[in-house]
């Protein structure tokens, strides 16, 4: 496959990942909220995604939002409370090898928290933390987990 090729498809890849993260979870664990009327008035932390969305319990999760090399699918939420989520799911990465547009992406099975709420005036406040364990294989170089910064 040519590089233009590849980097197309790792394109087309990353706009769908990105339209379903900002789709409403539906087969979860934990049901999600469906207006943000109703998300500020439970006071419920969500996580806001790539397009400023806020989500409860999302099935997908870009944790790379400029390039969509990095992501999240099939979350399976086991609890969503005030102070931290804790579910489980696939992290899909990009190796990146020999660049991010010739690289392979990889599939590794996690558990993710999200913790440390933040308030915001007039909104449910958001998980400003998410952590990813790795439960069998790791991205190369990686720990046994990541910590990302959402805020």
């Amino acid at each position: 496959m040519s590089s233009s090729r590849h980097l197309l498809s790792v394109l087309v890849s990353a706009a769908a990942l990105l339209a379903t993260a900002a789709a409403p979870a539906s087969a979860s664990d934990v049901s999600p909220s469906r207006t943000a009327e109703e998300l500020a008035q439970r006071k419920a932390p969500v996580l806001v995604d790539c397009l400023r969305h806020d989500q409860i319990a999302p099935r997908e999760y870009m944790l790379a939002c400029a390039d969509g090399n990095n992501g999240l699918r099939g979350l399976r939420w086991k609890e969503w409370t005030a102070r931290v989520a804790h579910g489980t799911g696939e992290q899909v990465a990009n190796d990146c090898v020999p660049d991010c547009a010739g690289g392979r992406f990889h599939t590794f099975r996690v558990r993710v928290e999200v913790y440390r709420p933040v308030h915001r005036a007039g909104k449910a406040p958001y998980f400003s933390r998410l952590k990813v364990v790795y439960l069998d294989e790791r991205p190369a170089g990686s720990g046994p987990s990541q910590t990302y910064s959402l805020s």
